[in-house]
């Protein structure tokens, strides 16, 4: 579902909350492969899928070696995938082209040809893959080779895109279409439908270094992470220092909750500079401190004072005049948010460790994440702000801002008894405020990505 309201929208249909669809994976693989014959006149080789994510805690923090906990949701983007043996690759999408991520005109470039700054628009994604498998096969990514990642001189693929994950909606759909894109080639290359978990981790660093390099975004890899790695009913509690990960109970039906986003609908976009000057940030306070990244300055199992101490030695270190290439006052917000999100998303991993979690104490370090967002990060916007103070009001147990924020969606845990009743708050919310509509979506925490045709 767009953001956009049709032009035969009736006064009821502004004010029922709209809801997104729960995909139909199968059916939209078979329609997808329906359509892959009509557009290259040959049927594909199979259809691939690879989910968005949402992040429970650990915004701003995986470059800095953080714990962060994504769960990959069901909401997906598949690719249908053939290959080609003249070295090119051929891309197209079925998505609307006024998406960010998508086009109705296919795209070609030779997969030898790929490099920063010579692809532009969606396309970056999928071509950037190609390009990322082949650097991480040649151990051209601060990494051991992986030389089962690497494609051939010769080889090419013709690719067809569709997606369910809301585009902008800070729900990971880039990632998504990444990591589609690379379980395809993958797949293609070698027969190989279902790699390891060390296969796995290998292909997100892949999509991370096209997200970086080709795209321009400079992410960390938690997406990602979260899209290749995860597991049905479980989050990842994944370690950003080694990217390991361990695999917590992240459903809270038993205890009567489940997850909600809410898109704002106010865009999203993270290629534009505000994601890197913040790591930027984060960066130069390490280098103050005298860290390579600012986990290695909290120890194992850290609490909020030990962040406070962090703080005052960066205050300290400054004053005894440390060279810092970033503004003072916005580098020590970004360090504030940064130890204490490591401190949150620590806490919570400890919480989901105990046979009957406390749901509550995770709703209020939902709450300190989004405000840390808000005045530390300083991320949020005011649809994200009305999102997250709605959903409290209407009985929500904790909620914050989901992704890198600037737009985006928020994620809320909530009584299954109140989810109706919590949409239509925040609705009128939005309402009040003169913002657009908002898309609602329950997420479940699902599997990774998998060949489905």
């Amino acid at each position: 579902m767009s953001c956009e309201l049709s032009e035969t929208a009736t006064p009821e249909d502004f004010a029922r909350p709209r809801w997104v669809a729960q995909p139909d994976v199968r059916e939209r693989a078979q329609r997808l492969s329906t359509k892959f014959e009509e557009v290259y006149g040959r049927p594909p080789a199979g259809v691939w899928a690879a989910p968005g994510r949402a992040n429970l805690m650990g915004e701003y923090i995986d470059y800095s070696g953080g714990m962060c906990l994504p769960f990959a949701h069901q909401y997906v983007t598949l690719t249908a995938a053939a290959p080609r043996t003249d070295g090119v690759l051929h891309a197209q999408s079925l998505q609307d082209a006024d998406a960010s991520v998508a086009d109705r005109e296919p795209r070609a470039a030779r997969v030898s040809d790929v490099a920063p700054g010579a692809i532009h628009g969606w396309f970056g994604y999928a071509a950037g893959v190609a390009w990322g498998m082949n650097r991480v096969a040649a151990g051209h990514s601060a990494h051991e080779a992986v030389p089962e990642l690497a494609l051939g001189a010769d080889f090419g693929a013709d690719l067809l895109v569709d997606s369910t994950v809301p585009i902008g909606a800070g729900l990971a759909s880039s990632a998504a279409l990444e990591c589609s894109v690379a379980l395809a080639l993958f797949s293609l290359r070698t027969g190989d439908d279902d790699p390891d978990d060390t296969l796995r981790r290998a292909l997100a660093r892949a999509c991370m270094d096209a997200e970086n390099y080709i795209v321009g975004a400079n992410t960390g890899g938690l997406d990602q992470t979260a899209s290749l790695r995860s597991h049905a009913g479980q989050l990842l509690a994944l370690d950003c220092r080694d990217f390991d990960v361990a695999r917590l109970p992240a459903d809270p039906a038993l205890a009567g909750l489940t997850w909600l986003a809410v898109d704002t609908c106010a865009p999203h976009k993270l290629a534009d500079g505000q994601y890197s000057s913040r790591r930027a940030e984060c960066e130069a306070a390490a280098a103050v401190i005298g860290v390579s990244r600012l986990r290695d300055a909290l120890p194992e199992d850290p609490g909020f004072d030990d962040a406070a101490a962090v703080l005052e030695r960066f205050d300290h270190l400054l004053a005894a005049g440390a060279p810092l290439t970033e503004d003072p006052h916005g580098t020590r917000l970004r360090l504030r948010h940064s130890v204490t999100e490591m401190v949150r998303s620590e806490k919570i991993a400890r919480l989901l460790r105990e046979a009957d979690p406390d749901w509550a104490a995770v709703g209020r370090l939902l709450v300190a994440g989004h405000e840390s967002m808000r005045d530390d990060c300083q991320v949020t916007v005011p649809e994200l702000d009305a999102a997250v103070e709605g959903c409290l009001a209407a009985g929500a147990v904790g909620a914050k801002v989901v992704g890198g924020g600037f737009g985006g969606s928020v994620i809320a845990l909530v009584p299954e008894t109140h989810v109706e009743r919590l949409a239509s708050a925040v609705q009128h919310r939005f309402a009040e405020n003169g913002f657009p509509d908002p898309l609602f979506l329950t997420l479940t925490p699902s599997d990774a990505a998998r060949r489905v045709l």
